[in-house]
């Protein structure tokens, strides 16, 4: 039989390997194996939390369900990619598995797109039950100008990767007769812009925890659960780095999965983001609060203190202050109720103080 013809011609001192190539499918297997069952296991321990927990369930959770769906369904395009001779080199290769791998490529980037719009969306939705219980304040509008700013976004880059070629076959194949944008600038851009508004989501809860009557080192941890260890914006800027490399790289099908990759290391610190808060009522030992307020459905009754001092001013939750010395505790316990006063019923007499009830100091009015 005659030796296939390869996609790309090898380099100089290289042969073609079209039985046994080299090929990152492992590499992808490992990153399914550790994402995978991390946001199958928290986003479980947050589902339960909030239904049987505390009972409620908001645009907020469809929006982390869907982010969830879509960071697994994610994960198996991926498999389906290195499946379709993603990972190998292009002279190991043929055009038509050449093809294959671009297809699969191509509906994984458009994927992410959407996913990673959900996800971003979600973990601003908690924010803004979290620490905005007041509309139209500095704060809830930089929330809601991000809402709108992810969506228009992303909702315009899935539009034009989807038609990045026309026809759209000459994506797959650039000898058909037509025109293409320039893609790697367009999954640059992408890749940047992501970056860019991870470092500004992650900025949003260290602005609010910060002006909290907490110890530095409370507040770093308090930090440390809503933004997963800061971890979210060294993927997302590893993944753009991997863009940026690959953008002059010939060999797309052996820098791509590096992309799918990264990608889901974001997507997967994501879904972590919007579930570790709710799941560390699970490890405290004390009668579990009934169902939060939400923003969405008005419940809140949010009235700030008098004090000048920035005790909870912006936030909606505190530390239970029986529980807050994280060197005997190994959770943080963040409760809504505790501001909202919806473990004490006091009267409004038109003046703020703090009040201790059931062993924990919350804010409200008398």
């Amino acid at each position: 039989m005659a030796t296939p013809t390869p996609a790309l011609p090898p380099p100089p001192g290289v042969t073609s390997d079209f039985v046994n190539p080299p090929s990152l499918v492992k590499e992808m297997n490992i990153a399914i194996a550790i994402a995978v069952p991390l946001i199958m296991i928290f986003f479980g321990l947050r589902t339960y939390v909030r239904i049987f927990i505390r009972r409620t369930w908001t645009f907020e959770d469809w929006l982390a369900l869907t982010a969830w769906v879509g960071t697994v369904s994610f994960a198996g395009v991926g498999a389906a990619t290195m499946a379709h001779n993603g990972g190998k080199h292009g002279w190991d290769i043929t055009p038509a598995q050449a093809q294959e791998a671009s297809y699969w490529f191509n509906v994984a980037s458009i994927h992410y797109g959407i996913t990673i719009c959900v996800a971003k969306l979600s973990v601003l939705w908690l924010y803004r039950r979290i620490f905005s219980p007041q509309r139209a304040t500095p704060f809830d509008i930089t929330i809601v100008f991000l809402i709108v700013l992810l969506i228009m976004f992303y909702t315009a880059i899935n539009i034009v990767k989807i038609w990045e070629c026309v026809p759209r076959e000459k994506i797959l194949n650039d000898k058909i007769p037509g025109s293409c944008i320039n893609t790697p600038i367009l999954l640059n851009t992408s890749g940047i812009f992501n970056t860019v508004t991870d470092l500004i989501i992650l900025l949003l809860p260290v602005r609010a925890v910060w002006g909290l009557n907490m110890s530095p080192r409370e507040k770093v941890a308090v930090v440390l659960v809503f933004t997963f260890g800061l971890s979210a914006p060294a993927f997302s800027l590893a993944g753009t780095i991997v863009r940026l490399q690959g953008t002059n790289n010939p060999d797309k099908t052996w820098v791509q999965p590096d992309i799918i990759m990264w990608g889901l290391a974001e997507l997967t610190t994501g879904i972590l983001c919007v579930s570790f808060p709710e799941t560390g009522l699970l490890w405290k030992k004390k009668e579990h609060p009934g169902p939060t307020a939400s923003i969405l459905n008005g419940r809140y009754r949010f009235k700030p203190p008098l004090s000048r001092r920035k005790q909870g001013t912006g936030f909606s939750t505190v530390m239970s202050r029986s529980t807050r010395q994280l060197d005997s505790e190994t959770h943080i316990e963040l409760e809504e109720a505790d501001v909202h006063g919806n473990d004490t019923q006091q009267e409004d007499r038109g003046d703020s103080h703090h009040y201790k009830s059931n062993g924990k100091f919350t804010s409200g009015s008398r």
